[in-house]
């Protein structure tokens, strides 16, 4: 009698264990709705292979895929309507040694990580982003600068005709630039920055950072991608701010903007390159590391020869698999069998042990 009693209360107790790993499993987020909206605008860049301006060559890279490739036409691209900073970081994903631009720019910040020319956060964390996929000395001087002004009112903007914005868009590039540069270091701010939006917004009950503005919800989703995906995958939401992004995907691919559809389109592909392989400034630093440290690569792709933008240094196969976060779904998965193993096997060996005793 005793011995059932054990083997009831061991029983019971992998049962409810197995069942609390079911519940969370259910409460993961469907990451597959975030890949089918992936899969849809690689196919609008490839359909729309004219890549003229910075912001659709760092989305074409976001995606994992390579903008100086024969898939995609770069020969319109015009640096001169782009900031330095942008420029710098556009330049290395292409391949061209951005030496004499990083030059420049460095000497524009000054010992306190003051940069000439700032309007604010805004362009500051492009020069951070430059900063960092070229590995400057000055990296770490102007990111603790950016952690300072964030963590003073948790949100960062920018200046215009004299006058200071708070912008959520902007708060959503610094905290992508501090994850990306420490996120260890700079946990302390970009998680209050995170909360601070959603107890001042009213995301956490409509999924909107601000209603129907697909620019910033892209662009704050991109930063809590960068610092911690399954954190905001698995977070409690009355209506998840990722399906407010996806449900805006027009049926080419294209995201909508009151703005710029184009513009609007290529935020929303890094938000879903950073998705599912990783901030793409941190691909910038490892081209930026191969125009350093040339090899010579296993598979050479043609160069497009509808390009004037040449690479110095050979790409990367462009049909290199992307690696997406593994949030609940696959994990809780492997759990549950495992658990169901070790339930089966526990009750053959308890029910031996039993039949040995009577």
């Amino acid at each position: 009698m005793k011995m059932k009693k054990i083997v009831c209360s061991l029983m019971i107790s992998v049962l409810c264990f197995m069942t609390a790993i079911s519940g969370v499993s259910a409460a993961s987020y469907d990451t597959s709705k975030i890949n089918d909206a992936y899969s849809k605008v690689v196919e609008y860049y490839k359909n729309n292979n004219t890549l003229n301006n910075a912001d659709k060559i760092l989305a074409v890279e976001s995606l994992g895929l390579e903008a100086e490739s024969n898939q995609f036409d770069i020969s319109s691209v015009d640096f001169s309507k782009t900031s330095l900073s942008k420029k710098i970081v556009t330049e290395v994903l292409l391949g061209i040694d951005p030496t004499k631009d990083k030059e420049t720019l460095e000497s524009q910040i000054d010992e306190n990580g003051n940069v000439e020319g700032s309007w604010g956060a805004s362009s500051d964390i492009w020069t951070l982003y430059a900063l960092y996929a070229t590995s400057s000395e000055k990296t770490n001087l102007l990111a603790d600068k950016l952690n300072t002004d964030l963590a003073s009112s948790s949100v960062c903007g920018y200046e215009w005709g004299g006058v200071y914005y708070a912008d959520y868009d902007t708060t959503g590039w610094v905290i992508e630039g501090l994850a990306v540069v420490n996120k260890e270091k700079y946990a302390t701010t970009i998680n209050k920055a995170i909360d601070y939006i959603k107890s001042n917004t009213t995301v956490k009950t409509t999924g909107w950072i601000t209603t129907d503005n697909v620019d910033t919800q892209s662009q704050v989703l991109e930063g809590m991608f960068a610092y911690d995906a399954n954190a905001l995958l698995n977070d409690n939401y009355t209506i998840h701010p990722v399906d407010c992004l996806l449900n805006t995907q027009l049926s080419d691919g294209s995201f909508p903007s009151s703005y710029n559809a184009e513009y609007t389109t290529a935020e929303v592909a890094k938000t879903l390159g950073t998705y599912k392989n990783g901030s793409v400034i941190i691909k910038a630093k490892k081209a930026y590391d191969k125009i350093l440290n040339p090899e010579e690569p296993d598979n050479k792709q043609p160069t497009n020869a509808n390009s004037t933008v040449q690479s110095t240094q050979p790409t990367e196969n462009s049909n290199k698999k992307s690696t997406s976060v593994k949030t609940g779904d696959e994990t809780n998965i492997v759990i549950f069998v495992s658990l169901s193993m070790v339930s089966g096997g526990l009750f053959l060996v308890l029910r031996k042990e039993y039949e040995r005793v009577h």
